[in-house]
């Protein structure tokens, strides 16, 4: 199972979004999918629960850090997709001894032989739950928004990535930001691309997505922005969209 954080030290950047339309696309494209929320549980309000009460204790995000698993699984979402939503104990990670990093290492070393891909989906902040998804990945990859403060954060999530690798992680790969949530009629943020291009290489990806509605309103219908698109800004969205989720697989390689 290879391992993927999505992640950035600033929030509104659209982490969530990106993590539910990659596993959207792995899923079609074949792959299992686990997807793990550590952030607010946004991801949990697109798959919500089509049964309640039924008795099940499924796999929650905590356990993760604790290693109480215990027979407890993730929620089948989807015909190729499992989820691990946030609860309110993960809240309390961040207090805990520094030992809790690396935890979900281990637990997810007891799931891997049922998903191909494994997708987490972190809150903004440097805290435990970021740390120990970036010691238990593979790889990172970081959406971010054209604006100072993005840019700002950009050398202190390298230095993050870099921190881990030193202390828990050797084998952690960046695969690179991804331009995301681009106002397209900003020329201030369309020529700010190729300039981040040329001082960040290869790290910033040729792929780009444009900030556009028609993204919130398909997750909030529970489904990619691709599926059932109609208008020719639906298409369009879905086009960047996919594109962007086939480079992040690409590197991965996985696609």
């Amino acid at each position: 199972m290879q391992t993927v954080t999505v992640g950035n030290q600033k929030g509104g950047v659209g982490k969530s979004t990106f993590s539910v339309h990659l596993a959207f696309r792995a899923a079609e494209l074949g792959y299992r999918v686990l997807l793990i929320d550590i952030d607010e549980g946004d991801i949990s309000e697109v798959f919500p629960e089509i049964e309640e009460g039924d008795g099940t204790e499924y796999l929650k995000a905590s356990h993760l850090f604790t290693g109480a698993i215990d027979g407890r699984r993730p929620r089948q979402v989807h015909e190729r997709i499992a989820l691990i939503e946030a609860d309110v104990d993960v809240l309390d990670v961040d207090d805990m001894p520094l030992e809790v990093i690396e935890q979900p290492r281990a637990s997810l070393a007891m799931l891997a032989a049922d998903y191909d891909l494994c997708i987490i989906d972190t809150p903004p902040n440097l805290q435990r739950r970021m740390l120990g998804a970036l010691a238990a990945s593979d790889a990172i990859v970081s959406p971010f928004n054209i604006s100072p403060f993005s840019f700002a954060r950009m050398p202190k999530l390298q230095a993050t990535i870099a921190g881990v690798k030193a202390q828990y992680n050797p084998e952690l790969r960046h695969l690179g930001f991804l331009p995301n949530m681009v106002n397209s009629k900003s020329v201030n943020e369309v020529e700010a691309l190729p300039e981040l291009r040329e001082a960040y290489g290869d790290l910033i990806f040729d792929e780009a997505i444009i900030a556009r509605a028609c993204v919130a309103t398909a997750l909030a219908q529970g489904r990619a922005v691709w599926h059932q698109a109609r208008s020719g800004n639906q298409r369009a969205a879905g086009k960047e969209m996919r594109q962007a989720c086939d480079a992040v697989l690409s590197r991965l390689g996985l696609n």
